[in-house]
């Protein structure tokens, strides 16, 4: 029995989505027109950072669109008139997201979320959200973690992502909740449980786990110059990708140890997803275009990438046909709201539980996970996210029209407090 999975990364660039043009590609990564269980959105720079920062209430219309583009894709895809979602999860630290539909919510059961700062002051400028939950169907059933996040920018930055992912690692700490759903911060009205730091950790031994975001891993450790944007950049019908992927960050980190310890990752056949300029045509095919319009100052790269950890070997050593099957990875169609391009993963994996490994010898990461969780996770996010709301309140007060509204408003209302005290003082 197999449970069908569809992942996808995407940096908004701070904008708003289109519906239609969104809801019009969503789907192109699948490798067959049928809908699958389980949908997974990793949002990146989800909106400006002053909505971001303070989160809640101003996030609803920027969650809120990317829900209508799924049902609407679904409605497209399926013929049907319902809705064939339900949201189980919107969850936000900062500027990154995560949203997780299901066909079937009866299925989902042990939802936790958690959330950690990576950028300024371990504020959510940067950073990763994730949930956990068991998916059940009948007397099967499994256990899947996935994991949004955004990594240091700049190409020189290799070190500064390794330190990230260390910290990601360390401080993103799942804990059960009271109420499920809905849009909120990470971490909101979420006691930290009675639960071991292990089975916190976003590697647990019984788990599923999924990484997909805006990684940033470049394919070069310096900017550009004019000749290698003449020379270097590729093109649709140049040689191969092959060689300018060999300069790939992330799969060099990747196998040296260094960072996303013990992921794997499908094939890559698709072309750089960063950085575009805001050049038409949008919407279109790769087979279809004379000429990717890249930015000049950056090289292109791979940023946006999905990621998972294999069947476990203690799992193979019982059911010999478990395996995770992917059936397409690719990036969709440049849209005109952002400089990156979606990137989708269209895979199933066996319905079957991970059981505990027997063997302690085992190096897999999920028994004996690359760095081990920090004591105080709880109270540096608790910390951040008041400079979140300190930085973000402050921000949106001076720099857009509502706030701005809204303090006008508060002065009006002081002044004619004060006015009316005066008043009925007789001054």
């Amino acid at each position: 029995m197999a449970l069908n999975i569809y992942i996808l990364t995407f940096n908004c660039a701070r904008a708003i989505v289109d519906v239609e043009p969104f809801a019009s590609q969503f789907f192109a990564g699948l490798s067959t027109p049928k809908l699958p269980d389980i949908v997974v959105l990793s949002l990146q720079e989800l909106a400006p950072i002053s909505r971001s920062f303070v989160g809640s209430f101003l996030l609803t219309p920027y969650f809120g669109r990317f829900q209508h583009a799924v049902q609407n894709a679904a409605r497209k895809l399926s013929g049907e008139d319902d809705d064939s979602y339900t949201l189980i999860s919107a969850r936000s630290v900062g500027m990154t997201g995560i949203m997780i539909f299901v066909r079937d919510p009866s299925a989902v059961r042990d939802l936790e979320t958690g959330g950690v700062g990576v950028g300024i002051a371990e504020m959510g400028n940067k950073g990763a959200v994730g949930a956990r939950f068991t998916y059940h169907r009948g007397d099967a059933y499994t256990e899947l973690a996935f994991v949004a996040a955004h990594l240091a920018a700049m190409e020189g930055a290799v070190l500064r992502r390794n330190e990230d992912w260390k910290n990601i690692v360390r401080r993103l700490v799942f804990a059960s909740s009271a109420k499920d759903g809905g849009v909120a911060m990470a971490g909101e009205d979420r006691p930290l449980l009675s639960i071991s730091a292990h089975d916190a950790s976003i590697y647990k031994s019984t788990s599923h786990l999924f990484l997909a975001g805006d990684l940033n891993y470049r394919t070069s450790s310096t900017k550009p110059s004019a000749a290698d944007y003449n020379n270097s950049f590729p093109q649709p019908g140049h040689a191969s990708l092959t060689p300018f992927f060999e300069r790939d960050q992330l799969t060099r980190e990747r196998t040296a140890g260094r960072t996303c310890h013990g992921f794997v990752e499908a094939p890559i056949s698709f072309p750089p997803t960063y950085k575009y300029l805001p050049k038409g045509p949008f919407l279109t095919p790769d087979a279809e275009l004379s000429k990717w319009h890249w930015a000049t100052h950056r090289w292109p790269s791979w940023c946006d990438r999905i990621l998972y950890l294999d069947i476990p070997p203690w799992l193979k050593s019982q059911a010999s046909d478990a395996v995770i099957t992917v059936h397409k990875y690719t990036a969709l169609p440049l849209l005109s709201s952002s400089d990156h391009r979606p990137v989708a993963l269209d895979l199933s994996l066996p319905l079957t539980p991970i059981p505990e490994p027997d063997e302690e010898e085992t190096d897999d990461p999920r028994a004996k996970p690359p760095f081990n969780v920090d004591v105080n996770w709880k109270s540096r996010r608790d910390r951040a996210r008041v400079l979140e709301l300190i930085s973000g309140s402050s921000l949106y007060l001076m720099t857009t029209a509502e706030g701005g509204g809204l303090m006008l408003a508060m002065v009006v209302g002081a002044v004619g407090a004060y006015l009316v005290v005066k008043a009925l003082l007789g001054y």
